[in-house]
């Protein structure tokens, strides 16, 4: 599909745009990646845990979808229909076509016809990306039907923040409690915060300690692989894991999942 029949099936919202935080980013989180790979694996872990059966009709908002990897992996994965929101147009439109639709949209708008209209909204990779969070939070709340859920990651462990976050446009990393704190005063109800990729810890400080001394790149420096072969036993590190750990203690990511009141 050529980017401007993808353009052509992104309806226009919010008339506001941004540009990624890291043009290379949705070159290099791609499908096959081990980290990417690996969230999915563990938010569907969590989400079927509390009860959101992958074989459900759920009708849910990807926000901040950028090129449509995770919307991708859900649809292939569930009977989810997942549709997608960001301010990147050009990022949208790269998503490829699914059962969903795809908005250029700014949610907190609040636009009406989105009032509690999906019952599960996932916030991968992007609650570490706004300041202030709590307006977010709470706008976030509002597309959520009563009952619904909100899925988010975010990057975990405080003291591991570095130049990679920099890079990637990071302002915070969160420990458990830190990420249950920003749900005080919503109307949204913390159900559980689950680390995951607890073997990745060693190497996410091996990665601090090399770009501060080697700054250059530090956003793809930092995240992908070198080489295929390494890709291949990271996803062998994340069966063994996920396999063995199904809650682990800590972890270099940290999902949590919410239900509105």
């Amino acid at each position: 599909m050529s980017a401007s029949d993808g353009r052509s099936r992104v309806e226009v919202v919010s008339e506001c745009e941004s540009r990624p935080y890291s043009p290379d980013y949705f070159d290099l989180a791609h499908p096959d990646h081990f980290w990417v790979a690996w969230r999915l694996r563990a938010a569907l872990g969590l989400a079927a845990d509390h009860g959101l059966a992958p074989a459900a009709p759920l009708a849910v908002l990807d926000v901040g979808c950028g090129s449509g990897v995770v919307r991708a992996q859900l649809e292939a994965a569930t009977a989810w229909r997942v549709d997608g929101t960001d301010l990147d147009r050009d990022a949208l439109a790269r998503v490829p076509e699914g059962r969903g639709r795809i908005f250029l949209y700014d949610v907190l708008e609040k636009r009406e016809r989105f009032r509690e209209a999906y019952d599960l909204l996932l916030l991968f990779d992007v609650l570490e990306h706004v300041a202030p969070t709590a307006p977010f939070l709470e706008a976030l709340a509002f597309h959520l039907k009563p009952g619904g859920h909100l899925l988010l990651n975010v990057p975990a462990l405080p003291s591991l923040y570095g130049r990679y976050d920099v890079a990637a446009g990071h302002h915070r990393r969160y420990s458990r409690d830190a990420l249950l704190d920003e749900l005080r005063g919503q109307p949204l109800v913390p159900l559980e915060a689950r680390y995951w990729g607890f073997s990745l810890i060693p190497l996410v400080v091996a990665r601090k300690l090399m770009l501060a001394v080697s700054p250059r790149d530090a956003h793809a420096r930092g995240f992908e692989p070198p080489n295929r072969l390494a890709n291949g036993a990271l996803r062998a590190l994340m069966a063994l894991e996920t396999r063995l750990l199904r809650r682990p203690p800590l972890g270099a990511s940290l999902l949590l999942l919410a239900q509105r009141r």
